[in-house]
């Protein structure tokens, strides 16, 4: 009948690791009965790739806790139905042309007459 064994290791740094199982037979004279090589490696700030499965419990929690709903699959069939029109969060944009806010007019007119000014205050002009 298959044992199956397990163990756990923690790579103190970041990089590529070999880890090589061999298999022997308990007893008199250890026989191998097996062995296998497998590489791995550890890289650090990429946590976003570990546990990626949906966590349903925690989904349907927060959904709770916001007054929302957790829909499957199978309900998507549903959801422009139940989706509900709201004017709550929509942003409105306004433009304004440039030239009609006089601040900006009366600035970009004011600085080559103040560089002007100033040039001819110098002597430069």
């Amino acid at each position: 009948t298959p044992v199956l064994y397990e163990t756990e290791w923690t790579a103190e740094k970041a990089g590529t690791y070999l880890a090589e199982v061999t298999a022997e037979s308990a007893g008199g004279q250890p026989q191998e009965l097996g062995r296998d090589a497998v590489t791995f490696q550890r890289e650090d700030g990429v946590a976003e790739n570990f546990h990626t499965e949906q966590n349903r419990r925690l989904l349907e929690q927060l959904a709770t806790d916001t007054g929302g709903r957790y829909w499957t699959p199978s309900e998507l069939k549903n959801l422009p139905a139940d989706v509900s029109y709201s004017e709550a969060g929509i942003s409105v944009r306004n433009t304004k042309e440039l030239w009609d806010m006089p601040m900006v007019f009366l600035l970009l007119l004011g600085l080559p007459i103040t560089e002007w000014l100033l040039r001819r205050k110098w002597g430069v002009i």
